[in-house]
């Protein structure tokens, strides 16, 4: 296993071709080169493109997951571990503030959470007739993901530590351990790039408003010229 969360995208089997990925930004430099003077029919023809090369490329690479899971049971157990890693070791990805060179991309974390939804295909059928199969006692059976240290709202760490104490005996099976894997991708992988486009959203807005607001003061500070500019900026520190 890798020792970062970074670091899985590279020094793991799987994590080089998980990583390849149209949302990543040198991919989106390409899709949209100049996003500011691109009309709307080009910015359409971009996105559909862009996931057009995003399904086949998710498809492939659940066709690869999928024989580790039918190779054997070794394997199976393998590939669960290696998705139990990589959202265990991403938990700062909800954070307020992310530092992006601890987490997984955004890229990588997508096609981990579409390759887990495939996987949860054969027992999350429409009429939810197999949703016996997953256990609700999964976090009590030793389970692969880890969430003890998660914010709870309906209790407190004392009232959470006793639940987890309270272990019961055997493991979970495959179909509960895929079914939270793939919940918990969810949490920290699709939702975790929404609430990045929101920030960016609203960093985006601010930096605008500061713009227009420099904008605005730059013919005053033409007429000024470069000597009055330095006195001005003299007296503001004095001040």
């Amino acid at each position: 296993m890798a020792q970062s969360a970074r670091g899985i995208e590279t020094h793991t089997i799987l994590g080089p071709f998980f990583k390849i990925s149209p949302v990543n930004k040198e991919s989106m430099q390409t899709f949209f080169s100049a996003p500011r003077t691109m009309d709307r029919g080009s910015i359409g023809l971009s996105q559909d493109s862009m996931r057009q090369v995003l399904a086949l490329h998710q498809s492939d690479l659940f066709t690869i997951t999928n024989a580790f899971v039918r190779a054997s049971r070794d394997t199976r157990s393998r590939i669960l571990d290696w998705f139990a890693y990589i959202l265990n070791v991403n938990h700062k990805r909800r954070a307020m503030r992310v530092d992006p060179n601890e987490v997984s991309s955004d890229g990588f974390m997508l096609n981990v959470t579409r390759v887990l939804d495939k996987l949860c295909e054969p027992f999350m059928d429409n009429s939810f007739s197999k949703m016996d199969r997953i256990n609700v006692d999964y976090f009590r059976q030793n389970p692969k993901l880890d969430i003890k240290d998660e914010t709870k709202l309906n209790a407190d760490q004392a009232k959470s530590d006793a639940f987890y104490a309270n272990t019961l005996p055997g493991s979970p099976h495959f179909i509960s351990e895929v079914f939270f894997l793939a919940l918990a991708a969810h949490h920290y992988g699709l939702e975790g790039c929404v609430s990045k486009v929101k920030t960016l959203e609203r960093d985006i807005k601010i930096y605008e408003r500061h713009l227009a607001s420099m904008e605005a003061e730059r013919p005053k500070i033409g007429n000024v010229g470069v000597s009055g500019f330095m006195l001005l900026d003299l007296a503001s520190r004095f001040n």
